[in-house]
């Protein structure tokens, strides 16, 4: 026996209802008024029974075009919710990609990674995890993050490196600062001022200690700051320098807040890397963001 309602006919009595007659209706149901029409007067053909009665111009319901109503609202919003829990059972589990930048608080990577992945492996979502800034590796190790760049050096066999570009530290000081002219800061120099600083690796304290040490500098005065936001607003006051890699402050010396400047006459390089657990590689794509991120050079 075939039904003599349908989930249409629901619809058709919740919107001329609600918005009061067929023409709105027919806007809210994308169809025609004269369908509108002929779809209400086939619904209580079928019925045998008025549900509409018109009343100054508009379309009020009768006790039967009430208690249709009534049901209507109900068997949708159940139906919707039916629809929405099979669409979510079908659906792939979404999975978090925790993802920190050693030291910096700096990601001009972060947009174009996150419309690749949403391209290509909609599941993931990209998290970021500054408390592992000062410790990567070892987060890394732990599980508490998934991915991380690095300029330490990797040894752990448990870790995957994919180097991602080389790159170089720079002291960056105020447009107007004494040291702006240079073409490099020395150590001695550096010496002279007060530095803010990221809180650095092991590796990075060492690698400037044994500098000021070959020129017998004396030691700057260390202002930890937390955000790479944070040490260009106090540099760009002209409240000291810092020692940054190039692409994390990339983007303010482009647009004229601070001045970069080569730390030494010979430069002191070094490589970032992508670095990720092998064990962790099966749920999420990891070496595909890798990937990614050297095509964008971070």
């Amino acid at each position: 026996m075939q039904s003599t309602l349908e989930v249409r006919h629901l619809r058709l009595v919740r919107a001329i209802a609600e918005e009061g007659g067929p023409t709105r209706a027919a806007a809210r149901l994308h169809l025609t008024q004269s369908a509108v029409s002929h779809q209400l007067a086939e619904l209580e053909a079928r019925l045998g029974v008025a549900l509409f009665a018109r009343v100054r111009r508009r379309l009020e319901l009768t006790a039967a075009g009430a208690k249709l109503l009534e049901a209507a609202r109900t068997l949708l919003a159940e139906l919707s919710r039916v629809e929405r829990d099979l669409q979510r059972a079908g659906e792939r589990p979404r999975e978090l990609l925790r993802i920190v930048v050693e030291c910096f608080s700096s990601y001009p990577f972060l947009p174009t990674l996150v419309a690749a992945l949403a391209r290509e492996h909609p599941h993931v979502e990209v998290r970021i995890t500054l408390e592992a800034t000062r410790e990567p590796l070892a987060a890394l190790l732990r599980g508490s993050i998934d991915l991380a760049l690095v300029s330490s050096p990797v040894r752990d066999a448990g870790l995957v490196a994919t180097p991602l570009f080389e790159d170089q530290w720079m002291v960056i000081v105020a447009p107007n600062h004494h040291l702006a002219k240079r073409a490099y800061v020395s150590a001695a120099q550096l010496g002279e001022e007060t530095l803010f600083s990221a809180d650095s690796p092991r590796s990075d304290v060492e690698r400037l200690r044994e500098r000021i040490a070959a020129e017998r500098a004396p030691m700057p005065r260390v202002v930890k700051v937390p955000l790479t936001e944070a040490i260009v607003s106090l540099v760009s006051a002209g409240l000291g320098v810092a020692l940054a890699p190039r692409w994390a402050v990339s983007a303010h010396v482009a647009r004229g807040e601070v001045v970069a400047k080569r730390f030494t006459r010979k430069k002191i390089p070094e490589t970032w890397s992508a670095v990720y657990r092998k064990d962790a590689a099966a749920p999420l794509p990891l070496a595909r963001v890798a990937e990614l991120l050297v095509g964008m050079g971070a």
